[in-house]
């Protein structure tokens, strides 16, 4: 229609109404760019707040994870330290409690931490529409630092390797099956791990007194045990610094949304 009406005023002439339509149609396209404009600036900002609330979800759901894998860690430490303990006494002296922290000093915990919203974020190349350039650096740095806190958490010292060819067969399977710890569920259906606690072996005499002796002779089993304890002190470390990271991340998408 328009088109037409200007090949109409061209053929007579009429350039003030030439240049009226022309005015028109650059006005009208002018118009259309920015109604899509504000339509696509209104989607980005509501899939931000969706980003951002999904991550606070993750973020919440990490913190109980590293929560139990704190409890964990402090677990391990406390039988690694009495087994410390017991090594400074005569093998003579000792009971299963000893043949029990031995062998829970060296359990582990593999890595794992919820980044699907993060990843599906790269993915689509949407970190820049999250909020400010600082937000994007903040929620960047947080799985950078959480990574590093997986390659912390996946170090074995050699004191596991060492314990589990030491110690009988049959006394690590007494262990597993007495005293090892279980997974459960918090009130959201979250897995929590729960921890044994005064277990026995109830192993016979015999049968203890040569699996306590040949874990408490082991060459250089206290310095394997020190060096335990210093590689789950680093990862306690960890742990609390990505957790003190998680909160001011969740933290400043909350003051993004208000």
């Amino acid at each position: 229609m328009i088109l037409r009406r200007v090949r109409e005023h061209v053929t007579h002439h009429n350039w003030f109404a030439v240049s009226i339509d022309l005015a028109i149609v650059v006005i009208g396209v002018f118009l259309g760019t920015q109604a899509n404009n504000w339509n696509q600036a209104r989607l980005d900002r509501r899939q931000a707040r969706e980003y951002r609330a999904m991550l606070r979800n993750d973020l919440t759901t990490n913190l109980n994870n590293l929560e139990n894998r704190k409890r964990y860690y402090r677990w391990v430490r406390d039988e690694a330290l009495g087994a410390l303990t017991a090594l400074k006494r005569p093998s003579s002296e000792l009971n299963d409690q000893f043949l029990i922290e031995a062998y829970q000093a060296s359990q582990i915990i593999p890595w794992g931490y919820k980044r699907n919203t993060y990843d599906q974020i790269l993915s689509t190349g949407a970190v820049g529409k999250l909020g400010s350039a600082r937000l994007g650096d903040e929620v960047a740095n947080y799985y950078q630092g959480a990574d590093i806190t997986g390659a912390n958490i996946a170090a074995v010292p050699p004191y596991r390797e060492i314990i589990r060819r030491v110690m009988p067969y049959a006394v690590q399977q007494r262990v597993r099956s007495r005293c090892g710890e279980k997974i459960g569920q918090d009130a959201n259906g979250a897995p929590i791990i729960v921890l044994p606690g005064g277990c026995t072996l109830g192993l016979d005499p015999a049968t203890l007194h040569v699996a306590v002796r040949e874990v408490h002779d082991w060459p250089q089993l206290a310095l394997d045990l020190n060096r335990l304890l210093v590689d789950v002190d680093q990862k306690l470390l960890s742990v609390d610094t990505i957790m003190e990271r998680a909160v001011i991340t969740r933290n400043e998408l909350e003051q993004a949304d208000r």
